[in-house]
């Protein structure tokens, strides 16, 4: 047996078939992943206990699919940009700040107008969901180091 792994993550079987037969030879590309920065968790709302992926530079919530932060399942979020969510590499810092978007969002029960420097835990609302930030980089551990 030859077991082999294809751009989709299936295993098969290279002996038996050339290419992927779950796959059908529609296999993509593998994507190398960009380094997980921290994450926003949904505590509340219509996507309710996932986590959601934060990379360096900017990271888009909004209601739309094309979201880097998808809340798709929450009818109350704006569908374009309604929160930036920034980790700065350079000051090892997460700041939020508001988007595009005419709703308000929340920091701790604040409305969020201007950057705001994001500390663990610290609660993000956008419609009716909220978030939890959770760091992983910071001033005590960065991908550059």
């Amino acid at each position: 047996m030859n077991l082999k792994k294809c751009g989709n993550g299936h295993f098969y079987d290279a002996d038996e078939y050339p290419s992927c037969p779950k796959c059908k030879g529609q296999e993509e590309a593998p994507v190398k992943k960009e380094p997980v920065t921290g994450w926003l968790v949904c505590t509340e709302g219509g996507q309710y206990g996932q986590i959601f992926e934060l990379k360096k530079g900017r990271n888009q919530v909004g209601g739309s699919a094309d979201m880097d932060i998808a809340l798709t399942g929450d009818a109350q979020v704006a569908a374009c940009c309604q929160v930036l969510v920034t980790y700065d590499e350079e000051k090892k810092a997460f700041t939020a700040n508001a988007g595009e978007a005419r709703e308000l969002s929340y920091i701790n029960g604040q409305v969020l107008l201007f950057d705001q420097e994001l500390h663990s835990r610290d609660v993000i609302q956008v419609g009716g969901s909220k978030l939890m930030f959770i760091p992983l980089c910071g001033p005590d551990f960065s991908w550059a180091e």
